[in-house]
């Protein structure tokens, strides 16, 4: 006799009973830059959860809260913290999974937010390996990361024809960043402000630059101009992107 291959009818009313878990990149920070496809599914959630980062004093600061308040979504929000340095950052992660998976057990239409892309220097990332370990299904649409919405203010195309991309993340030093100048590529740095000195290093290099920070907000601010950062503090929400010699 043939065996029947399926899901029972228990199997299937358990999973009928879950609800839905939704990753969207909110974009850089102007809220007109998230996509339409990101937006309606803010929509459609029944609660979305936000990345908060811990500062001195106890003081909690949130990117994407910022965002989600300009977008007008009246949908509950609640907020995840997630330390952006310190030990035991695992266990934050893990306490947060844990809250998204209560509300998807039940039955809600889940949705954590990242500003940026998921999957671009991200904490999305840490929390979508919980769910694929956990066999929740996830639905991720990506956004705009903030070193594309950069590019736009340089009147400057990132690569084209034979230029090569390199993206560099806190950087150790500034001759790891020369020794990548040896290439004829753009090169993006994120979370430049672990290095002190930017302003003698791109006069040194003579290479044209741009110099962006909160890129999307109302703070937003540009220069192409090493002069402009001798004196200026490098924020969290700076980079950099310097292009080849030959760029127009």
């Amino acid at each position: 006799m043939a065996k029947k291959i399926g899901i029972n009818r228990s199997e299937k009313r358990a999973n009928m009973n879950k609800g839905t878990f939704t990753g969207v990149g909110l974009g850089p920070g102007d809220p007109e830059l998230i996509t339409l496809k990101g937006f309606r599914a803010l929509q459609a959630a029944d609660i979305i959860f936000y990345p908060v980062s811990a500062e001195s004093e106890g003081q909690y600061h949130s990117f994407s809260a910022n965002i989600l308040d300009q977008l007008q979504v009246y949908k509950p929000c609640e907020p995840l913290l997630f330390p952006m340095k310190g030990k035991g950052t695992q266990k934050f992660y893990d306490e947060a999974f844990l809250r998204i998976k209560q509300e998807y057990e039940n039955g809600k239409n889940v949705v954590l937010v990242s500003e940026g892309d998921l999957f671009f220097y991200s904490t999305f990332g840490y929390i979508f390996k919980l769910a694929k370990e956990a066999k929740i299904p996830c639905r991720l649409i990506p956004g705009i990361p903030a070193f594309i919405a950069a590019s736009a203010l340089g009147n400057q195309p990132l690569a084209e024809k034979t230029t090569g991309l390199e993206v560099i993340a806190k950087p150790e030093s500034f001759d790891a960043v020369s020794k990548a100048l040896k290439h004829q590529s753009t090169i993006v740095i994120m979370k430049m402000s672990v290095l002190k000195g930017w302003h003698s290093f791109l006069k040194t290099t003579g290479r044209p630059f741009l110099y962006t920070e909160r890129v999307g907000t109302g703070n937003e601010f540009f220069t192409d101009n090493a002069e402009e950062l001798e004196f200026r503090k490098i924020p969290y929400f700076a980079l950099l992107i310097i292009y080849p010699e030959n760029a127009n």
